[in-house]
């Protein structure tokens, strides 16, 4: 007889939330085109990261040697901030891209890059610490993911910077890109406590962040500290993209702007596009 845990029902919950989500995620991208749509294609990179760790918890179920699973489980656990902030960096980047003129959107290239590196180190150092734990238990106690997690709340700040300084600049955006900063606006609580979650995970050393021990209170925990705040964001980010207009303009970045009750500041060129801004290789 088939026996199903609290963790393996909330694994069912993630698949039959993040199948269709990864779905949606795409047809959002072919929406805007892959040029527009940074910020959906590591949505759509989450989605497929849970998806797969919630297909490898269930594959623990009466399994005689559950270990392997059970660590690619938690690894994808572990991934999971990376590609969400990266979500967030990448509409910021199509907010900044309606707002900047030329010269600044080349210096606001550099910024995009430079969050990108450590979000990108923090990954590799997560992975590495999750792969270099003897038991799936002890991912949470490695240096290296004590380290990648540090990354990510600095680059979490970065973020919160950036739709502030964003949000001052609100009537130089589209209409569209005005709904995306209150996305980002609205989401950011959420990724705040996700990442207060991995944080306390891996610093407090108490067994109630620590879903591996498999106790009730554990699962609990990240229930709602992980898996809600999570679906939330996505649930946001995916109906921001289905309900903005696709951009204007060719992808060279030379897009109109409509204003919000203010006229748009001196142009000295064009914005870049997102190609652009993120440069040739990705995340």
């Amino acid at each position: 007889m088939v026996h199903i845990t609290y963790s393996d029902g909330v694994s069912i919950g993630r698949l039959a939330y993040y199948v269709p989500a990864l779905f949606v995620s795409v047809v959002v991208i072919a929406k805007h085109g892959a040029r527009r749509a940074f910020g959906w294609i590591f949505l759509t990179i989450f989605c497929l990261i849970r998806i797969i760790g919630s297909a490898a918890q269930l594959d623990t179920i009466n399994n005689n040697n559950p270990k392997t699973p059970e660590t690619i489980a938690l690894v994808c656990t572990v991934l999971g901030l990376s590609p969400l902030l990266l979500s967030t960096l990448g509409i910021l980047t199509r907010v900044y891209h309606s707002i900047l003129d030329q010269t600044a959107s080349t210096k606001f290239s550099f910024v995009v890059r430079a969050i990108q590196i450590p979000a990108t180190v923090a990954l590799i150092l997560c992975i590495v610490g999750a792969t270099n734990a003897q038991n799936p238990a002890d991912i949470d106690s490695e240096s290296t993911v004590h380290i990648g997690i540090i990354l990510f709340a600095v680059v979490y700040g970065v973020l919160v910077l950036l739709t502030g300084y964003a949000l001052r600049q609100w009537r130089f955006a589209g209409l569209g890109e005005s709904r995306l900063i209150i996305a980002v606006c609205v989401t950011l609580p959420f990724l705040a406590v996700r990442l207060l979650y991995s944080l306390l995970a891996a610093f407090s050393h108490d067994a109630k962040f620590n879903p591996a021990t498999g106790s009730t209170s554990s699962i609990t925990i990240a229930l709602v500290m992980e898996t809600l705040q999570e679906a939330i964001v996505v649930l946001i980010y995916l109906a921001a993209g289905l309900m903005v207009p696709k951009a204007t303009g060719d992808l060279s970045g030379k897009n109109q702007r409509s204003g919000h009750g203010g006229a748009a500041p001196p142009q000295q060129g064009y914005p870049l596009s997102e190609q652009q801004m993120y440069g040739q290789s990705r995340v």
